[in-house]
């Protein structure tokens, strides 16, 4: 039986934020990303995160959501993931147009996973909403 689609963002959001605290600023800055997808599209939403982000720090919140979104964008229209996230979202510019859409896509959809997923872990660890 194939995988449906939201299983597997609910997994990458889990693995994602597994062994992670989520922090307040995490939970925030995970909270708003769906509506800033829808605002103002991927590449300008991971190059804001980008460059809010301490270079290379996976424990950063804007570094740790730019990376996942753009691995699972790149991953839905068939590009290998970079470990740098820059190189990903220079990659993610140059698309098709058809490529960029499919990526976005995911990406969207993968934001609403990891936004309920980070208020849950937030809320069982005992954060205020």
């Amino acid at each position: 039986m194939a995988e449906r689609v939201d299983h597997g963002l609910a997994r990458a959001a889990a693995d994602a934020l597994r062994n992670r605290v989520v922090d307040s600023e995490l939970r925030t800055r995970l909270r708003g990303l769906p509506a800033m997808l829808q605002t103002s599209g991927l590449a300008a939403t991971c190059a804001f995160l980008l460059s809010k982000a301490k270079d290379h720090d996976p424990k950063d919140a804007y570094w740790l959501t730019a990376k996942t979104l753009l691995d699972e964008a790149a991953s839905a229209v068939g590009v290998q993931p970079d470990p740098d996230p820059r190189t990903m979202l220079e990659t993610i510019t140059r698309m098709t147009g058809q490529q960029y859409v499919t990526a976005e896509t995911r990406a969207a959809m993968l934001a609403l996973w990891l936004s309920r997923l980070a208020q849950a872990k937030a809320t069982a660890a005992g954060e205020k909403k």
